[in-house]
């Protein structure tokens, strides 16, 4: 853990010498939610909960891409003398996502400002939120180390993620549903672990295949 724990803190450290690009997802994040409120005007509750997701979607591809972008790429010696790839994949998906969550989190606040909307159950939506933000950190990771891996940067991870990522969104779209009020289902905790179980299936397949992919 202490390992771990002086990874994450590294690339916290890299972050925040490179403001830009936290500014850049945080300007990203507003701007797209203003955009969708000014396509909409007035914005159901339906149409909020699918914009939130597509949103948050792209929000992990940018956020997570650049785990072993050119930041990788400059310093993959240094990473790969010093690392157990096990400890750098596990302190790449706890840092991940964590920046996921607080810009998902942040960009549900913003299109319920802009919206007027109110959330009938925060508890629910924020363990939904949770729940993705692990799946898709653990799965956009790897995905990440194979694009820059194969040369083809963001290509192949376009392709990859989101096919991916669908079975997390649909998942994440009844449990929203069920945050706004749109729907009761009396169920949402199986739905809860269905989401959990498959951010642990992605877990454990990260952890089989990336130190195959590190070595290579």
């Amino acid at each position: 853990m202490t390992r771990i724990i002086a990874i994450i803190k590294k690339e916290l450290l890299l972050d925040a010498r490179q403001k830009n690009l936290i500014l850049a997802l945080i300007l990203y994040t507003v701007t797209n939610s203003y955009v969708a409120y000014k396509a909409f005007f007035n914005m159901p509750k339906m149409s909020w909960n699918s914009v939130f997701l597509i949103i948050f979607l792209y929000i992990g591809l940018n956020t997570i891409l650049k785990s072993f972008g050119g930041r990788y790429s400059n310093r993959y010696l240094h990473y790969y003398s010093y690392y157990n790839p096990v400890e750098l994949l596990i302190a790449k998906i706890i840092y991940n996502f964590v920046l996921l969550f607080i810009l998902s989190a942040f960009l549900g606040l913003i299109l319920l400002l802009f919206t007027n909307h109110q959330m009938a159950d925060w508890s629910l939506f924020l363990l939904s939120l949770l729940a993705g933000c692990f799946g898709i950190s653990c799965c956009y990771s790897v995905i990440s180390l194979m694009s820059v891996k194969s040369n083809t940067n963001a290509t192949i991870f376009s392709v990859l993620a989101l096919p991916l990522a669908f079975p997390i969104l649909l998942t994440m779209l009844k449990l929203n549903a069920n945050s706004l009020g749109l729907i009761n289902d009396t169920d949402i905790y199986t739905d809860v672990l269905i989401l959990g179980a498959i951010a642990m299936m992605f877990l454990s397949i990260s952890l089989v295949v990336f130190p195959s992919l590190w070595r290579s």
